[in-house]
């Protein structure tokens, strides 16, 4: 009868990287369960930022689970001090952390796109929309791809993880130089969707003050892209690496931060209305009028110059000349 395995491997930057990834994902999972609470509903139908960054969170949060788990067999330990049946899981729940992390990834990114093709009116701003759609399609085919070419490189596939199964990996090679690619792409893509707002905001009729609080918030975008340059970098030291349960620590987290930061960043802008009743208790109930983000400014999603308009609205303008009504329709 087997007995009870041990989880002495346990050890070494494990409880850093769960705390520190832990309170990530419950924060960004905290403001998902507001943005669901506060949501509002477009054409009395649920909006697609919100499906997609509740997608992205539950693939979160199972990758958050595999961490835990990887760390529980030695991920965060000198592999010296990993039992060798330790490694081989380690190595296995690691490859499906990453495959399910992307699955996270992918949706915190289309919840973004979402959100901007609410603020892009399909009338005046076809090609942006087209834009727009051609980079969520980029990040899908981008994170399938190296999905397929993760788990197909081995043959048999546990030598993935098992290495020392007779076998052969053919496929690593391609694997290897398309999550390069694959960081190069996440990278790239951080950056429009975290710029993109900036070129759309300044022809709108804001006050200046509404306009840079916006482009401010959604520049906070960056950070996951520098997160998305750090995790590449990571991904090559692992290649040669003779510690991987050691080296993966910097590689997880780096990739955390950037699935979480996506989702947290992202989740600011929808919660207008949150941070409205907060202002306005803070206030004794008076409203402010000042134009920030605390009246006058962001909510989502939206049309412009139609204030009283049921069903929210992705900046709320009050009032203003006739302007496009911009309206997502999925």
């Amino acid at each position: 009868m087997a007995t009870p395995k041990s989880h002495s491997a346990f050890g070494g930057q494990a409880p850093l990287m769960l705390g520190v990834t832990w309170t990530m994902a419950t924060i960004a999972t905290t403001l998902v369960i507001l943005r669901g609470i506060f949501a509002r509903t477009h054409n009395r139908k649920l909006r697609w930022d919100l499906i997609w960054v509740v997608i992205g969170a539950i693939f979160g949060l199972a990758c958050q689970v595999g961490i835990t788990l990887q760390c529980l067999h030695g991920v965060g330990n000198h592999i010296v001090n990993v039992p060798i049946d330790d490694i081989w899981s380690a190595l296995y729940l690691t490859f499906v952390g990453i495959s399910v992390g992307l699955g996270g990834n992918t949706g915190a990114k289309l919840s973004i796109v979402a959100l901007l093709l609410q603020i892009t009116p399909k009338e005046i701003h076809n090609v942006r929309r087209i834009v727009l759609w051609t980079v969520g399609a980029l990040v899908v085919t981008v994170n399938v791809v190296q999905i397929i070419l993760l788990w197909t490189q081995c043959h048999p596939i546990a030598k993935l993880w098992d290495i020392i199964l007779p076998g052969s990996c053919p496929g690593a090679t391609p694997a290897n130089n398309f999550s390069y690619f694959n960081g190069a792409v996440a990278v790239v893509t951080d950056v429009f969707l975290a710029l993109y707002p900036t070129t759309m905001v300044w022809s709108l009729q804001l006050s200046h003050r509404t306009k840079i609080a916006f482009c401010v918030l959604m520049a906070g975008g960056l950070l996951p892209a520098v997160a998305g340059v750090v995790r590449t970098i990571y991904s090559h030291r692992l290649l040669v690496s003779t510690d991987v349960t050691h080296e993966l620590v910097p590689f997880l987290m780096w990739s955390d931060t950037e699935m979480w930061f996506v989702m947290i960043l992202g989740s600011l802008p929808p919660l207008r209305p949150l941070f409205d009743r907060v202002i306005l208790r803070r206030n004794g109930g008076r409203k402010d009028n000042s134009g920030a983000l605390g009246s006058g400014g962001i909510d989502l999603p939206a049309t412009i110059g139609s204030a009283g308009k049921k069903g929210g609205a992705v900046v709320t303008v009050a009032p203003v000349q006739a302007s496009p009504s911009i309206e997502a329709e999925w």
